[in-house]
């Protein structure tokens, strides 16, 4: 998931079923938020903490 800072909304913008994935085309020149939020069949999880990067 993804946001801008400092409170955009959180939007998911990849899913994985492995330990990671590779975003491309994001924009650049602003401040982002990531965050993982891990999913099985009991449900989601608590969101991760967050990453904040400038691109």
């Amino acid at each position: 998931m993804r946001r801008i800072r400092p409170d955009g909304p959180w939007e998911d913008v990849a899913t994985a079923v492995i330990t990671e994935a590779t975003l491309v085309d994001q924009e650049r020149g602003k401040e982002w938020e990531y965050r993982i939020v891990a999913i099985n069949k009991a449900g989601e999880g608590e969101p991760s903490n967050t990453v904040m990067a400038v691109l």
